[in-house]
């Protein structure tokens, strides 16, 4: 019990001052011009931590207690929660073809950005893992996940999830128009694989297969196609995990909460759970992550921005190139 007071006495200052920043980033989330594109909580709360940055830092010895337990507990736990929102049934449905399309992905182009990142653009390993991770896998969530691992500086997360923003709103919007006017000359099943492969966030999915009016076929293909690279995130987490401490004298650490995530996934096949809780713990997730992103926010450094923005967007730029043409050849290939 006297453990439990001093936490609460050391954190509660930060947990109101984010709780009123994450309130603000979904009331603005639901506002019709900011739904309309299909902008997310998450991404809102990293704005208006940015925003708030100042105050944090100036009152950082009263707050940091909170923020910092929203950054990292409320942050696994999200994204074991997030589980939830993954239809193992669609996934087995699309066959051996969409597993391998959407493995080739995440591979290819983690790897790819790794190259680039490292080799070509002189980044340092985190940063280069963070955008690479973003890119392949699953966005935000992905970043939040990988960041975990690497507990790198928050500005690092910050300036990946920019690029993941920027090139994922890019992306909703353009591909539409481009596969609208059958200038890529593929297959009504085969947009949805295009749109699920090679969007960075599950958000932009939604939105850029929304556009393909009364077609559930596209829709349906491209949010499975998205959700396996959602459970690739799992293994890839755990090898990174693995390197990352390979050749050191201290004990590899696992990161467990993303096997919870890939345990959630499979409870969720074999327990039907009523849609009502469903949709309650759905919601859960969603909160604890945006308190994970609003935190992020408010803890990044602005000179450190200033000196690495313009190669982690030429970055984030050469692997949206890099995304798009290679799950096209992917797609005419499988």
């Amino acid at each position: 019990m006297r453990k439990f007071s001093l936490f609460f006495k050391n954190t509660y200052r930060g947990f109101i001052f984010i709780g009123i920043l994450v309130i603000l980033a979904f009331y603005i989330s639901k506002l019709e011009f900011i739904a309309r594109f299909h902008i997310s909580a998450l991404i809102i709360g990293v704005c208006i931590g940015i925003v708030f940055s100042k105050i944090f830092f100036i009152f950082k010895n009263t707050l940091e207690g909170g923020i910092n337990f929203s950054a990292k507990k409320f942050l696994r736990l999200g994204i074991i929660l997030f589980g939830f929102n993954v239809s193992l049934d669609s996934i087995i449905n699309i066959g051996l073809d969409g597993f391998l399309l959407a493995l080739g992905i995440v591979v290819c182009v983690f790897l790819a950005g790794l190259f680039f990142g490292i080799k070509i653009l002189k980044l340092d390993k985190e940063t280069s893992i963070l955008i690479s991770v973003g890119s392949a896998v699953c966005g935000a969530a992905a970043i939040l996940a990988m960041e975990s691992i690497l507990k790198s500086k928050p500005y690092k997360g910050i300036l990946a999830l920019s690029c993941i923003v920027i090139f994922g709103l890019i992306g909703m919007f353009l591909f539409p128009i481009v596969l609208n006017l059958n200038i890529l000359p593929l297959e009504k099943y085969q947009i949805g694989l295009f749109l699920g492969a090679s969007l960075h966030e599950v958000a932009n999915v939604v939105g850029a297969s929304g556009a393909f009016v009364n077609d559930d076929i596209v829709e349906q293909n491209a949010i499975i196609i998205k959700m396996i690279r959602v459970i690739l995130l799992v293994p890839l987490l755990l090898v990174t995990a693995y390197f990352l401490n390979k050749g050191e004298s201290k004990k590899i650490e696992i990161p467990y909460f993303a096997i919870l995530f890939l345990l959630v996934i499979i409870l969720n096949y074999f327990i039907k759970l009523p849609n009502e809780i469903l949709d309650f713990i759905k919601l859960i997730s969603q909160i604890l992550l945006v308190f994970a992103m609003t935190a992020l926010g408010l803890q990044i450094d602005f000179s450190k921005i200033k000196t690495m923005g313009l190669k982690v967007f030429m970055l984030g730029f050469k692997l949206f190139i890099f995304l798009a043409i290679l799950t096209f050849l992917l797609i005419k290939i499988i």
